[in-house]
């Protein structure tokens, strides 16, 4: 059986680290080992990690930055398969076991990578999705926005990702969630996360799964469940620099990854205009044009307007 390990990248959120690894105690196949990677403020967690001592924890402190943690992570661990998790997961107790009986039984070899089910995939779509109250998959279908489909990328580089309950087999997939996915260490290795992605890495999932997805099978299964909580607030910024790094990003990984043809271009251009009009509407039903302003000053910096 591969060894497995599992990398926890967090920053001032000590209370859902230990919340996430209750979690994994009660685990029906523990992992070999489990590497947190904290840049927060203070090393106070590491003092907390005691409370698990059946786990075999590892405890390293890193400069801040999602991809770069991630990359310290695998540096640090000696698993064949490497689990990333969000810390503020919360995982079922056969996750861990379903996750590897995919990489132990499936004919696809080398598997690229693994994600399993969000069980409250209604609260974490209005986390991605926070205006769309009203027809918001007619919306983001429209403008090739993130949406629930059949997990593959849309032409603008968005994913259509694998609703909760929608699929209840082991399947073919690309995109990735990025708050539980899995690699093999070999193929994880090769890619590697991009620490060029701006403020919390927003858009990280759907750059290392479209890449290994290229050369690779990704695979969903809806039998590993987590359950995605409330987010803490310490480490988020307000809607203007949310949307200001989403904007960079999305420009920054079309760049690098999706064909530059006619049909590309206009698809990930008209998701631009999609997430425009969406913060358009949230600034009028709202009164707040954080986000609207937010995208502006990200798409002048991203394509060097003056």
């Amino acid at each position: 059986m591969n060894a497995t390990s599992v990398i926890i990248s967090t920053k001032n959120r000590a209370q859902d680290v230990i919340r996430c690894l209750g979690s994994i105690s009660i685990q029906t196949i523990l992992p070999d080992e489990i590497i947190i990677v904290d840049s927060s403020d203070t090393v106070g967690l590491k003092s907390k990690l005691s409370a698990f001592r059946a786990l075999n924890i590892k405890y390293v402190h890193s400069k801040p930055g999602l991809t770069l943690q991630r990359n310290v992570g695998i540096k640090a661990s000696s698993g064949d398969v490497i689990i990333f998790l969000d810390d503020d997961v919360t995982l079922d107790k056969d996750y861990i076991k379903e996750i590897m009986y995919v990489f132990d039984n499936c004919p696809a070899q080398p598997i690229g990578g693994v994600t399993g089910q969000i069980v409250n995939e209604e609260r974490e779509g209005k986390l991605i999705q926070r205006f769309l109250r009203f027809g918001s998959e007619t919306f983001a279908a429209l403008f090739f926005l993130f949406r629930y489909g059949d997990g593959k990328f849309q032409l603008s580089g968005f994913p259509a990702a694998i609703k909760s309950g929608s699929v209840n087999r082991i399947t073919n997939a690309e995109f990735l969630y990025g708050c539980n996915m899995a690699f093999g260490r070999e193929v994880i290795s090769t890619f590697k996360f991009d620490e060029n992605l701006h403020g919390y890495s927003w858009g990280e999932d759907d750059d290392i799964a479209y890449r290994v997805s290229r050369k690779h099978q990704n695979i969903y299964t809806p039998f590993a469940r987590i359950v995605l909580n409330d987010l803490s607030p310490s480490t988020r910024g307000g809607r203007y620099a949310a949307m200001k790094m989403t904007i960079e990003n999305h420009y920054y990984l079309f760049k690098k990854n999706l064909p530059q043809d006619f049909k590309h271009i206009v698809a990930f251009y008209w998701s631009v205009v999609g997430l425009f009009v969406r913060e358009a509407i949230i600034m009028v039903i709202k009164q707040d044009d954080n986000g609207l302003r937010g995208l502006v000053s990200g798409m002048q910096k991203a394509v060097g307007w003056a």
